[in-house]
C-alpha cells in the first residue's frame, strides 16, 4: 500500500512524536519480568491510582491485556457474555476458545453499545443444569469501535453491573479507547472504570504510543494476571523504553484528546455532504465515524478514496470507518473532508 495523505484506517497509525522518542530514549530500564524496571514500575503505579484499582500490568498488545483479563477471571468450560459487536467476538482469533477452553455468548448491543439490561439477566436467570456451561462473566467494550466510537452512558453502566453484581458475576471492561469516553463525559478515568472486576487501557491507539497496554485488577489477581501475561509471550524485558512513552502520553497526548473528536465531526459533516455515503453516526461520540456506501460497494469506494491519498477500512460490504488520531494536522482533516464532500458528485 502507498504512503497515504491523510491515513483514517485505525488510531493505531499514529506516530510518536519527537518528544515522545526522546521520553523512550532516556527512560530508565531493567527487567520488567523480574519487576526491575523502574519506568514500568513508575507506569503500572500510576495509572493504577489514576484509575482506582489496586494494580496494574503492562502487557505489549490491547487482545493480549483482553485475553489475559479474561483467562484471569474464568476457567476452561465457563461462557462470558459478550457484544455481538464487540473486539473481543470479532477481532481476537478465537483466541477464548483456543487458549481458555472458554465459550463466547454473544448479544447484540443496544443504541448505545451497551448490552440490554434486560437480556443480561434473563440469561444470567438461567436454572443451574449439568447441560449448561456455567456464565461466569460479562464483558463490555467502551468506547466501542465497531458501532462508531460510541460512548456507553455512566447510568448504563451502573444498571448493568448491578444485575451482575447481584448474581456474583464477574465483570470486565475492554477500555482500549476508554480515554474517549474520559473526554466526552468529562469525567474521571476512575469513574468510567469503576465496578468492573478488571479493565484494560490501550496507549498505542487514542495516546499514539508505539505498543503498549494494561490490565487494571484487584490484588488478589495480580498474581494470576501476571502469570498469565507470561505464558501469552508478554513478559518483557527491558520494557521500560515502552512504558516511557505511555508516560509521556498520560501527560501530553491525553489534554490533546478532544482535537480528535473535533476532527471526526468534521470528517462526518463532508460525509453528510457526499452523492453517495451516508454518515451513520452524524455527531459522532468519540473519534471514529462510520458511513454506509451503497450495497456491496464498501471494497471499492476503499480502493477509490486510497487512489485520492485517503485511507478508510471496510467494516462490511456496505460499511466503511474513519479514525481520527492525533498525528492528523488540521490541514489534513480539511483535505479528507473536502474530499468526501464532493465524493460521488
Amino acid at each position: 500500500m502507498k504512503k497515504l495523505r491523510v491515513d483514517l484506517r485505525s488510531d493505531t497509525v499514529s506516530t510518536p512524536t519527537h518528544a515522545m522518542r526522546n521520553a523512550m530514549a532516556r527512560a530508565p530500564v531493567g527487567d520488567d519480568v523480574f519487576g526491575e524496571d523502574p519506568t514500568v514500575n513508575k507506569l503500572e503505579t500510576t495509572i493504577a491510582e489514576l484509575c482506582g484499582f489496586d494494580a496494574a500490568v503492562f502487557v505489549p498488545t490491547g487482545t493480549m491485556a483482553n485475553g489475559v483479563a479474561i483467562r484471569a477471571m474464568t476457567s476452561p468450560g465457563d461462557e462470558v457474555i459478550c457484544g455481538s459487536n464487540s473486539h473481543v467476538y470479532l477481532y481476537e482469533n478465537a483466541q477464548y476458545a483456543a487458549l481458555g477452553g472458554i465459550q463466547l455468548h454473544r448479544v447484540d448491543e443496544n443504541g448505545n453499545g451497551c448490552l440490554p439490561r434486560e437480556e443480561v439477566t434473563r440469561l444470567l436467570s438461567r436454572p443451574r443444569d449439568l447441560h449448561f456451561a456455567p456464565r461466569t462473566l460479562v464483558t463490555l467494550e467502551n468506547t466501542h469501535n465497531i458501532l462508531g466510537g460510541l460512548v456507553i452512558p455512566l447510568e448504563m453502566k451502573e444498571e448493568l453491573l448491578a444485575v451482575c453484581g447481584k448474581r456474583g458475576i464477574s465483570t470486565y471492561l475492554d477500555g482500549a479507547r476508554a480515554w474517549h469516553a474520559k473526554i466526552t463525559q468529562n469525567v474521571p478515568l476512575r469513574e468510567i472504570l469503576s465496578g468492573f472486576r478488571m479493565a484494560s487501557l490501550c496507549f498505542s491507539k487514542a495516546l499514539g504510543c508505539p505498543a503498549g497496554s494494561v490490565v487494571l485488577c484487584g490484588k488478589e489477581d495480580e498474581e494470576r494476571v501476571r502469570f498469565l501475561r507470561k505464558q501469552h509471550g508478554g513478559g518483557m524485558r527491558q520494557s521500560g523504553i515502552l512504558a516511557a512513552a505511555c508516560l509521556y502520553a498520560l501527560d501530553h497526548n491525553l489534554p490533546d484528546l478532544a482535537r480528535t473528536h473535533r476532527f471526526a465531526k468534521r470528517i462526518a459533516d463532508g460525509i453528510l455532504k457526499s452523492k453517495i455515503l451516508s454518515s451513520l453516526n452524524p455527531e459522532p461520540d468519540s473519534n471514529i465515524v462510520v458511513a454506509a456506501t451503497p450495497p456491496g460497494a464498501a471494497e471499492a469506494i476503499v480502493a477509490a478514496l486510497e487512489g485520492l491519498e485517503i485511507g478508510c477500512l471496510s467494516l462490511t460490504p456496505s460499511k466503511i470507518r474513519f479514525v481520527t488520531h492525533l498525528s492528523l494536522t488540521e490541514r489534513d482533516v480539511k483535505y479528507a473532508a473536502d474530499i468526501l464532500s464532493a465524493f460521488g458528485g
